[in-house]
């Protein structure tokens, strides 16, 4: 009947509280009348402050702090039991920003509650978690209570009655020799021990106790008065401990005053148990009950006292059981101030989990030896840190700013700061009552809080943070890079969605893709409706053929880390060939589901299709791909442009490695920005060659020249500060490299070779020796990039009519196209010499008699900065010890006027390296060996420009040598154990220099 009425109760306090809401999830949202607001929040769950009893209501309160306040946001939570995960009364208010968890705890131990809050816009939820303790409840001693000798005149039926008496008689159980006997609602039992021929000792005991079990047992003697009694004290042999010892002859009749127990032993002389309680007299503290018996269950500190009816003190330790905390805790140890700081009963070292006893655990409590015996409230200790206020806590709302100093002046001007108020000032008041950020909007209304110094800011507080010029609560693209130009809305063009094209579909390679529906495991999933203009796709199929071969060993991989490598604007499809497709399929959402953590389940659960149909009945835009390449892998870009997969071969491992699959996503979004880098308004175009096919081969093929390139810009080139090239090689049919039916080889070339622009001398178009851009092909796939060639802008000039050659022995369509734009950078070069090259690096690398290795200059007369500017990679390995020069760390040194500096390559130490460069314009899957780093440069990747500003290095009063040298751990490079062949340094350096702009 308890347990009904306090479930009837918290029922209706849960309705009260809560508005009968359910406690799965809380959704509070408010009209949003400025959708472009950026949302920021922070989500605490507090701690609870007091150790809870079973059965108390418990409120788990919390704060969201979200802005814009108009923002949703939808609150889920768990709650851990001692005993596991499982269903109790519980409930969950939410109402602005202000959250309360309502339970009851039903069983002791720690609790946990774990609550996630979904933020509109977030990715990934808020979380945050409370723990709290639940005492063991009190439940009281056993004790039962029976006859404790039963003496017979005859022969006859023996029946034992008697009582348990204990809180939850429910929980008792009655054992009498092994057999377990019922017992009464009220407590009474019977039992029936049948005929009784000769004198019995009977034991009975009982355990009771829900969560803090209670023992007790008794001891029966029965004795049947029709036997001998050799020594004539009036108890048969039997039942006599002493059958030979005192009696008729001398006097003496067993009598309860003389032979408190009853067995035979005088108690004076001859018993050493006078109460038979097993525990022998010296060591026994009372006369304890007939049939009792002292062990460490009935007696805890072993002194003959019973705990449940005798002994005050069960376990010893000087405070007595009412005020004993821990009435039967540790033995031979004594309750001081010491040892027992709040004389509770409980060893602090070991058994206090709250030392000073002000209801704040130890663990949590920074004053775990403080004031004693107070109750740790918001009233006494407002932040619950087990301090009071008013003589303890130097920091009442633990908001890191004291309330007074040594001398009593108040320090904390808001000393009951809201709890976890985030952004505290110095005077201990959080953001209701000041400008934080000093931006004449207070902080109340500003809904960018925290504004960096010195940046103007609109009405509501907002400042231009990634600097392009739109200011933070209206910037749909908050994390617009560097020298791109944004809209309105604070977006640049790389950030826009890429519209659907509805026309111009075809089934080739590259091509525009028509739209298709497919079904899947979680419903009809369509290109069309689901195109956002910013997503990457990837379909990953199965086939078996007639004799059970097929790419099964690769598609049943394990996905979790392919899928943790893949960018977050990622689609992922599997499909199948096979009859079997629907059982493949969900094999793979079971293999998917179990890789992944919970929160990266949430993540993908709308990127992860699981096609529920035979591929071979595709129809729409994949289905034209699939009948027209007959590949088992596709993927479509941001140009919703068929693209073919290179391979996953990992050099690595010499395996396949599935994470591969990823890097094509990956590559994807490279080649986005620097596809879509033209079209950004800021940038003009001049173009070299556009879809043009170079031969190749090392002859006549090897060079194509491309004459009357007009460098004719809207503003005069003096206006540029940036000039980028756009280059794409693109290979026959737009298809990686293949093999043909006749063997031979259709696609793509094979081999990382150096290619080279070469720009021609303006005022000789047929010397061409002056490197203006250097690039290594791939290993059998197209490629597309965009290198900054800034230091190069002085080699230009307004309306030049230049020829350019393209050098290279791979074969391709070639675009090469110009950038140039303004962004402020305040400086563009206007001249520059070469003033080193490279060379073998065989031992001789820095001999100047073989090369030069100085050059000497003096200052232009006027000039803003210089900079030495190095293009430099290294070739040839297999040739010596250090697998010089396209594998070790070759370094380039510069010395002039006592200062120093280098360039090296630590990436020739990973092999991996290149592999990790797919983000910066290395094409992934490439086939061949690309995932090694190499000496300046990677397979399939531009070589990047090195600068270093020398400005403070320059002499302007008298001519200046700068030195060059070529080292290898810092010292001159001698090959060991070489084989002859070719270590060749590509080295173009010069000194650039530059004006104000």
């Amino acid at each position: 009947m308890k347990g009904q009425v306090f479930q009837a109760t918290f029922l209706v306090i849960l309705m009260l509280l809560s508005g009968c809401l359910s406690s799965d999830s809380v959704t509070e949202e408010v009209s949003n009348d400025n959708e472009s607001d950026e949302i920021t929040a922070s989500f605490t769950l507090n701690q609870y402050p007091n150790i809870a009893d079973v059965g108390d209501i418990v409120i788990i309160s919390g704060n969201i702090d979200i802005s814009p306040t108009d923002a949703e946001v939808m609150v889920t939570y768990d709650i851990l039991t001692p005993s596991g995960i499982r269903n109790i009364d519980n409930s969950m208010i939410l109402d602005k920003g202000n959250l309360q968890i309502i339970l009851s705890p039903d069983e002791p131990g720690e609790w946990l509650v774990i609550a996630k809050a979904f933020v509109e816009s977030f990715d990934d939820p808020l979380i945050s978690e409370s723990l709290f303790m639940v005492k063991i409840p009190e439940e009281g001693d056993a004790v039962i209570t029976t006859q404790p000798i039963i003496e017979l005149n005859e022969i006859k039926d023996v029946m034992i009655t008697g009582s348990v008496s204990h809180s939850n008689i429910e929980s008792c159980n009655l054992i009498v020799e092994s057999t377990t006997y019922s017992i009464e609602t009220n407590g009474e039992f019977i039992i029936s021990l049948g005929i009784v021929e000769q004198n019995r000792e009977i034991t009975i005991s009982t355990t009771c106790g829900i969560w803090t079990k209670s023992y007790d047992s008794k001891l029966i003697q029965i004795i049947v008065s029709n036997q001998i009694d050799t020594d004539g004290d009036g108890i048969q042999n039997d039942a006599d401990r002493c059958p030979d010892g005192m009696g008729e002859e001398e006097g003496w009749t067993s009598t309860v005053d003389t032979d408190y127990d009853r067995d035979g032993c005088e108690d004076l002389t001859e018993d050493i148990d006078d109460d038979g309680d097993f525990l022998p007299d010296f060591d026994d503290d009372c006369l304890s009950e007939l049939g009792w018996i002292s062990n460490e269950t009935t007696d805890h500190d072993r002194d003959g006292c019973s705990d449940n009816l005798q002994d005050d003190d069960d376990d010893n330790d000087g405070v007595l059981d009412v005020n004993d905390e821990c009435p039967r805790g540790e033995l031979n140890w004594e309750s001081k101030s010491y040892s027992d700081y709040d004389n509770d009963g409980c060893r602090d070292l070991t058994e206090d989990f709250d030392d000073d006893n002000d209801n704040v655990l130890d663990v949590n409590d920074d004053c775990w030896r403080g004031y004693m015996n107070w109750d740790s409230i918001p009233e006494y200790d407002y932040d619950g840190d087990g301090c009071h206020d008013s003589t303890e806590d130097a920091d009442d709302d633990s908001d890191g700013v004291n309330d007074v100093n040594e001398t009593g002046v108040v320090l904390d001007l808001c000393s009951r700061t809201p709890l976890n108020a985030t952004d505290v000032d110095e005077n201990g008041c959080d953001a209701t009552e000041r400008d934080s950020d000093n931006d004449g909007v207070s902080d109340f209304n500003d809904q960018c809080p925290g504004t960096p110094a010195n940046n103007q800011v609109n009405s509501l507080g907002c400042a231009d943070l990634d600097g392009d010029g739109v200011f933070s609560n209206i910037d749909n693209c908050s994390n617009t890079e560097e020298k791109w130009t944004v809209d309105s809305e604070g977006c640049a063009v790389n950030q826009l969605p890429v519209a659907w094209k509805e026309n111009g579909h075809g089934n080739a390679r590259m091509d525009t893709v028509a739209n298709f529906a497919v079904p899947t495991l979680d419903g009809t999933w369509s290109f069309k409706n689901e195109w956002n203009g910013n997503d990457v796709y990837i379909f990953l199929f199965k086939y078996t053929d007639s004799s059970g071969n097929g790419n099964n060993g690769d598609w049943s991989k394990n996905p979790g880390s392919m899928i943790r490598q893949l960018p977050d604007n990622a689609h992922l499809f599997y499909g199948s060939f096979d009859n079997s497709y629907r059982n493949d399929v969900t094999a793979r959402k079971n293999a998917v589901l179990a890789s992944l953590n919970p929160d990266e389940e949430i993540k993908w659960q709308d990127r992860i299709h699981y096609i529920d149909q035979d591929m071979s009945t595709a129809t729409g835009g994949l289905g034209d791909l699939i009948n027209g390449w007959n590949t088992l892998y596709y993927g479509i870009d941001r140009f919703q442009r068929a693209r073919e997969i290179g391979s996953i071969y990992a050099w690595t491992s010499s395996t396949n490695d599935i994470t591969h699959w990823a890097y094509e996503a990956r590559m994807y979004n490279y080649e986005y920005d620097v596809e879509i880098r033209e079209t950004d308004p800021n940038v003009d175009v001049v173009t070299i060659v556009d879809e043009e096919w170079h031969s190749g081969g090392w002859s006549a093929g090897y060079t194509s020249t491309y004459s009357n390139v007009s460098i004719s810009l809207p503003n005069n080139i003096t206006s540029y500060d940036t000039l980028e090239v756009f280059h794409e090689h693109a290979c026959e049919d737009r298809r990686n490299r293949y093999q043909k039916a006749d063997s031979s080889y259709g696609g793509c070339h094979e081999w990382d070779y150096l290619a080279y622009m070469k720009i021609c001398n303006r005022d000789n178009a047929s010397k061409c020796g002056t490197e203006f851009m250097r690039w290594i092909t791939t290993y059998g796939r197209e490629g597309r990039w965009l290198t900054d060639i800034t230091p190069y802008l002085f080699m230009l000039e307004q309306d030049d009519i230049r020829t350019f050659k393209y050098q290279g022995a791979n074969k391709g369509q070639m675009t090469v196209k110009l950038l140039f734009s303004n962004w402020g950078e305040g400086e563009r070069s206007f001249a520059g010499q070469q003033v080193f090259t490279g060379g073998e690096f065989n031992g001789q690398y820095n001999n100047e008699t073989q090369y030069k290795r100085q050059h000497n200059f003096t200052a232009e007369q006027e000039y803003y900065r210089v900079k030495i500017v190095a293009t430099i990679t290294g070739h040839g390995f297999n040739q010596d010890q250090a697998n010089c020069a396209e594998f070790c760390d070759h370094e380039h040194h510069y010395y002039l006027n006592n200062y120093h500096t280098y360039e090296w390559h630590p990436i020739v130490k990973d092999n991996q390296g290149c592999e990790k460069e797919v983000d910066r314009g290395v094409v992934a899957n490439q086939f061949g060996s690309w995932p090694f780093g190499r000496a300046g440069w990677c397979a399939g990747q531009d070589v990047k420009q090195w600068t270093y500003d020398i400005t403070d290095w320059v002499d302007n009063s008298t001519e200046n040598n700068l030195q060059y040298r070529g080292l290898f751990n810092g010292q001159e490079y001698v090959p060991q154990d070489t084989n002859g062949g070719s270590r060749q340094i590509r080295a173009n350096i010069w000194l650039v220099w530059y004006v104000q702009n």
